[in-house]
């Protein structure tokens, strides 16, 4: 055993720097598959300055238009089911955020959004005596302003429009529309402080 670990710490003595240079290539190579295959699942144009952490999730193809320079981490989901979704210039969505649209989806420019933010433009019906999987789905478009910061784990429902330089609280339900420059946050979010 004592040789096994001898010849495995002289190979990894060796392979240690080849790792290190192999980021140089990997990276670019990884970015360009990445933008290749959101590219080819797109119905919308997708920039080349589009930059990835880690693969995005596609229920199938659909409506997406993103401006220059936005940012994706890793494992975000996109659904368009009939509805579109639409990102300003240098929008980042982070690790885990889920986008679901059946009507529109619309992000300004300059906006963050958190982990695992969770932004749907529909719901399913609620009529009593038919199951809830047979029901209905009910949509609204949701607008997004520009310079707007969603923090991580917040919930944007159907309907909602937040004003530009607005910020969601993390952890917030979203169900009514927010004000511009205004801090919002809970379940459901409500007015924390106007922002000046």
């Amino acid at each position: 055993m004592s040789a096994l670990n001898t010849a495995l710490g002289a190979l990894v003595h060796v392979l240690a720097p080849l790792v290190r240079w192999a980021r140089y290539v990997v990276q670019p190579c990884r970015r360009l598959w990445h933008l290749v295959q959101l590219s080819a699942w797109s119905e919308g144009e997708i920039p080349v300055s589009t930059q990835f952490d880690g693969p995005v999730r596609l229920s199938k193809r659909i409506a997406l238009e993103l401006g220059t320079s936005c940012r994706f981490g890793r494992e975000v989901f996109l659904d368009t089911n009939g509805g579109r979704i639409t990102l300003g210039h240098h929008v980042r969505i982070n690790a885990g955020c889920v986008l679901v649209s059946y009507a529109s989806i619309s992000i300004g420019d300059d906006c963050l959004v958190g982990e695992y933010v969770s932004i749907r433009d529909a719901n399913h019906g609620t009529e009593a005596g038919q199951a809830m999987r047979l029901q209905p789905h009910t949509s609204a478009p949701i607008v997004v302003g520009r310079n707007v910061w969603i923090g991580r784990g917040a919930v944007v429902l159907k309907g909602v429009r937040i004003g530009d330089g607005a910020v969601i609280a993390a952890n917030s339900v979203v169900t009514h529309d927010v004000a511009p420059h205004t801090l919002v946050g809970g379940v459901p979010a409500r007015l924390i402080k106007a922002l000046v």
